[in-house]
This record gives C-alpha cells, sequence and structure tokens, in this order.
C-alpha cells in the first residue's frame, strides 16, 4: 500500500506493551491499514504531474457535456407524461437538490485541487478501504456507462445518416446474434476515437469537447426557439394535472439528468485556477443544465398535450405535429453529438480516477504513469477505452442501464460526508449522530418508497431533522484564520455548513432508494467482491509486514539502548567502546521488541498502533 498515507495509532487496552498484550494483532493491522487516512500536508499542491491548462470556460463545457446527452431529447418526454406541464417543476427540485451535492464538491475540489474526487475526499476522511469502495463503484458505473453511451451514440449515427440519405447497414450500429451477444461495429470505433483524443493531451480534449458542446447547446436552443412561435398554451392548462405528488415522483426521474460535476471535480488537477474556477464551472454547469431541460420540457408541454406525448421519440415527434419538419434531423443530430460529449467527457473522468487511485498504490502503478510529454495518463487512459470497448462490442449493455447511477449516489453521499467530517477535523464522535441520521433516513425514504402510511412517514422525517440539534450544538463546523496553512487549504466554503451537506445527503438517500432493487444488489456485489480481494492482498503481505515491523523496531531499540548505555558509562569516564560489547546484537533475545526504550520512538509509537 502507499507509502504516504499515515497510520492513526490504535488505542490499547490497559498499559503495557501493544504487541505482547494484543491477542489479534494481523485483524487489528488490517483494521488500521483499512481505515488509516492520507493526511492534508501530503497533498503535493503545485508540482503536479498534469498541465493547468484549464479555464473557467473549459471547466463549465465539461460539466455540461457530462450532463447532458440523448436524454434531453427523450428523458424530457417521459417526465412530461408522468407530471404533465409541471415537470419544469421536476427539474427544478432535482437541481435544487443537485446543487446541495455541487455545493459539498465546490469546497472539496478548491480545497484540494488534484485529481481523485470523491475517492479522494473519502481517502482523507474515512480511510482507505471507504475510499476505495467509493472509487471502484464510481468507475463500475463509468465502465459500464461509457459502453452503453458508445452503443446509442452508433444506432444514433447510422440513423441520422439515413435521414441525410446515406444508407448504411444498421448491422453496424447493432446487430443480434441471440439474447445475449449483440455486436455493434461503430460503438468500439466511436470509442477508439475518442481514446486517441483524449491520449493526444488535455488541448486537444478541451477543444473537442468545447466543439461538440458549443454545437449541442445549438441544437437544442434551436429547438426552444423553433418551436416556442407554435406553443398552444391551451396545453398548459391545468399545468399540474396529475397533483402535487406527481412532481416529486417524477423529481427522482431526472435527478441523474445531473451529474456532470463530478466530471468537474475530476479535472482539479488541470484547472488553471482551482481555488476559484472549480466552484464556478460546476455551480454555473449546473445551473445552465437546469435552463436548459426546463425550457425543452416548456416547449415540448406547449407544442402537445402531455398525455398525447410519444413514448419512444417525444421531442420530435411534437415538433413533427407543430410542421416544424427540420425538428428529427436537428434532434438526430443533436443526439449523436450529446452522447459524443457525455462519452468524452466520462472517460476523462475515468483516467484522473484511476491516476488518483494508482498514485496510492491501490490499483497497478503503471495506470499511474504520466506522460511527459503528452502530460497525460496514457495507460490509464488506454485502458478505459480498451475496456468499454470490450463491453460494448459483444454485449447490448444498455440493458444494464438500471444496475447505474448508484455508484454516483454513493460518491455524492461520501462527498457531502467528507465536508462534514473535515470540518471537524475527523471528530469519531459526530461519525455516531450522522450515522443515525442516515438510518432515520433511509427508513423515511424506504416508507415513501414501499407506499407505507403518511403518518409514518411524518414521523421517521421528524425524527430524521430532530438529529439536526446534537449536530449543530456539539460540533463547530467554521472555518477561521488559524486553520489556513495549518491543516486546512483556502479555497471556496460551502455555506451553511452542517444544513447544506445534511441536506444533501438526505436527498441522495431518499434519490437512491428510487432506483431499481437491482442496482443496490450490483452495489453489494461491487463492494463485496473488492472487500474479499482487499481481505485477500492484506492478508498475504500480513505475516511478511508484521516481521519487518518487528525486525525494524528491534534494530532501533538496540541502537537506542547502546546509545542509552554508551552515554551512561561516558559519564563514568568509560571511553572504549570495545568495552561496550555486552549491549551487542546477540545479547538481545529476537523474540520479542523493546518496549521499556525502542517503543518510546515516534516511529515505534506509530507502528505500534497497527501491530496491537
Amino acid at each position: 500500500m502507499a507509502s504516504e498515507m499515515k497510520i492513526a495509532p490504535s488505542r490499547g487496552k490497559g498499559g503495557g506493551d501493544n504487541m505482547t498484550q494484543g491477542r489479534w494483532p494481523l485483524w487489528n493491522q488490517f483494521v488500521s491499514q483499512a481505515f488509516r487516512t492520507k493526511s492534508l500536508n501530503q497533498i503535493d499542491i503545485g508540482h503536479e504531474e498534469l498541465s493547468r491548462s484549464l479555464s473557467v470556460i473549459d471547466l463549465t463545457l465539461m460539466g455540461v457535456g457530462g450532463s447532458i446527452g440523448a436524454g434531453i431529447f427523450v428523458l424530457t418526454g417521459v417526465a412530461a407524461r408522468q407530471a404533465g406541464p409541471a415537470v419544469v417543476f421536476s427539474f427544478a427540485l432535482a437541481a435544487f437538490g443537485c446543487t446541495l451535492d455541487a455545493l459539498c464538491y465546490a469546497e472539496l475540489a478548491s480545497r484540494f485541487p488534484v485529481s481523485g474526487s470523491a475517492y479522494l475526499y473519502t481517502l482523507l476522511s474515512f480511510g482507505e478501504l471507504p475510499a476505495l469502495a467509493v472509487g471502484i463503484n464510481l468507475l463500475f458505473d463509468y465502465h459500464v456507462g461509457a459502453a452503453a453511451i458508445a452503443r446509442s451514440m452508433s444506432v444514433y449515427f447510422v440513423k441520422m445518416l439515413a435521414s441525410w440519405g446515406l444508407q448504411l447497414p444498421k448491422a453496424l450500429g447493432e446487430y443480434k446474434v441471440n439474447e445475449v451477444l449483440n455486436f455493434s461495429v461503430l460503438a468500439p470505433v466511436f470509442l477508439a476515437i475518442f481514446t486517441i483524443i483524449l491520449v493526444r493531451g488535455v488541448r486537444e480534449s478541451k477543444y473537442t469537447n468545447m466543439a461538440l458542446t458549443s454545437l449541442k447547446v445549438t441544437m437544442i436552443l434551436l429547438v426552444v426557439f423553433g418551436g416556442v412561435s407554435k406553443v398552444d398554451d391551451s396545453n398548459w392548462s391545468p399545468f399540474v394535472p396529475l397533483g402535487i405528488s406527481s412532481i416529486f415522483s417524477t423529481t427522482s426521474t431526472v435527478f441523474f439528468s445531473y451529474i456532470g460535476f463530478d466530471v468537474v471535480a475530476n479535472a482539479a488537477e488541470e484547472a488553471s485556477r482551482p481555488a476559484r474556477d472549480l466552484p464556478v464551472a460546476i455551480v454555473v454547469s449546473l445551473a445552465i443544465c437546469a435552463v436548459l431541460y426546463c425550457a425543452v420540457c416548456l416547449i415540448l408541454t406547449g407544442l402537445i398535450s402531455y398525455e398525447n406525448i410519444s413514448k419512444t421519440a417525444p421531442l420530435s415527434d411534437a415538433l413533427s405535429e407543430a410542421n416544424l419538419k427540420w425538428g428529427q434531423q436537428i434532434i438526430d443530430i443533436g443526439a449523436v453529438v450529446g452522447l459524443g460529449t457525455t462519452l468524452l467527457t466520462g472517460m476523462y473522468a475515468q483516467s484522473r480516477l484511476y491516476l488518483s487511485i494508482a498514485r496510492d498504490g491501490l490499483v497497478p502503478k503503471i495506470l499511474g504513469r504520466v506522460s511527459g510529454d503528452l502530460r497525460v495518463p496514457v495507460f490509464a487512459q488506454i485502458w478505459c477505452g480498451v475496456l468499454a470497448a470490450v463491453l460494448a462490442a459483444p454485449f447490448n449493455v444498455e440493458e444494464l442501464s438500471k444496475i447505474l447511477s448508484i455508484g454516483i449516489m454513493a460518491a455524492y453521499s461520501l462527498v457531502c460526508l467528507s465536508v462534514l467530517s473535515l470540518r471537524t477535523r475527523g471528530d469519531s464522535s459526530l461519525y455516531r449522530w450522522v450515522g443515525l441520521y442516515c438510518l432515520l433516513g433511509l427508513g423515511f425514504s424506504l416508507s415513501v418508497r414501499i407506499g407505507l402510511p403518511y403518518y409514518v412517514s411524518i414521523v421517521l422525517l421528524v425524527g430524521t431533522l430532530l438529529i439536526w440539534y446534537p449536530v449543530y450544538t456539539r460540533y463547530s463546523f467554521s472555518v477561521d484564520g488559524s486553520d489556513v496553512g495549518r491543516d486546512y487549504v483556502p479555497g471556496f466554503q460551502c455555506p451553511l455548513v452542517p444544513a447544506v451537506p445534511m441536506l444533501g445527503l438526505l436527498a441522495n438517500i431518499f434519490m437512491a432508494v428510487q432506483l431499481h432493487w437491482a442496482a443496490w444488489v450490483r452495489l453489494a456485489a461491487v463492494t463485496l467482491l473488492l472487500l474479499i480481494v482487499y481481505v485477500f492482498r492484506s492478508g498475504t503481505n500480513s505475516v511478511q509486514s508484521l516481521q519487518e515491523l518487528k525486525e525494524e523496531l528491534l534494530d532501533e531499540g538496540i541502537q537506542e539502548n547502546k546509545k542509552k548505555k554508551g552515554n551512561s558509562y561516558h559519564k563514568l569516564g568509560i571511553h572504549d567502546h570495545d568495552s561496550l560489547a555486552f549491549c551487542d546484537d546477540s545479547t538481545v533475545p529476537r523474540t520479542s521488541i523493546p518496549t521499556e526504550v525502542g517503543s518510546n520512538s515516534p516511529k515505534a509509537k506509530a507502528a505500534m498502533g497497527s501491530l496491537a
């Protein structure tokens, strides 16, 4: 494991030697390793390997490109059928919930402007194993998501060319062999193209994303301004035809439309002025996405009654009914471009996440190598492209979409928790209150999901919110001047802490419960597999590490004994070093570690805790 991790000494029960009294030295060593945190002063800010060349505009466009894909032309229609014109409120509520997470991301990204995002923040707050669990689950979502997006992009591409009179075999986009095998030729091609662009350097990547995202936003604005003259405001009456409850239920459907700001946080190490630009880019990109989603929803529900909105092609059919025949071609182009930007930014974020994990020695270090000329983690980027292509070429991974997003929600939740933890310097007593808060919040969310009587949900919600009182009264979350330069890196500060991260945490739990049950099974399976691998890896190294530590502490104790006894004889006038032969190494039993002297050294004190 990474050598720069600090090991928090464990507390032994009673006095005496932790090594001799500890009944389970290997277990305690494993726990100490699994929850050891990275110290704040070991984040090498200012000496990064990547190139700081991304401006606030570049970062903002990355956030917009990562959030808005083809879904803006399809998901808006699906949501409108569930809530009517009031779907606008659903998108606004979802944006508000994501803003809570975005503010937490903004604080930590500006405070720790290096690659890693949620993985890094969890590592600083809760330790190695929780951070690795968050990182791997996030990467799982990214990998399967990239494969699914590439498949969709290939289908839309063939369809777009067909609308222009260029007929390509549909099998290039999708060729079904049987229920398992469903080949795509174009999906790996698109992945290879974007991998080459990303490997070329961040300069080429940002210009590609800038061009594609600008074109995508232009397509959306054409649809909005082209359709506004055809709007029939009678379609907006009544504005809330299905009741208030439909607004809230639809909010959970559209919540995952705003997930691009994790990409911005992963670009922290390449931001030219991270303390200022990252918070601005995260919040502004989220606001732009919210405005675009709400505008498209208003136009869609104004062009056609929500009851008549098509399930498969809602926006293009609505434009056709309004005699805007050009709408179909605009949407086909917008869908391909939108999927392209989502794929590009997602693959970019994956490689930076691998870079951060590899630096800590938790995945093969080759994934952490940065090209000296290109200033890009080349091996990690190629690995991301190859893995996505392997998934996309033979399988229709779009069927796995229902098990995605749970990794994103876990990452969002840990980011909110990290703000609370780092603001209180890791006060462990806070974790008990926050844990109870999460359990009550989970109970409330489940009661809503399964439809328990409303009074049960109200009681659980009130109980959840009552946890705020001890959190507010017992802990300080302020940041004063004494923190800067000691253990707090200056930057953007999330407002209204702990209210914002605690509300964000509750919103994340609520939205996660609304996911398909298969997503939770996927989360448990991936985490359990990771735990088994982690325990096996730790177990194979534990005996050797334990013996090495014993030898190191033994040698240190011998030297201190020699020094101490040498000083004593010097006071007696004995200066012949040969006369000190009685404290030779051979006279010290090698079956135990000297604790009277050797364990007083700082290194021994730190290591003894991990052995106890």
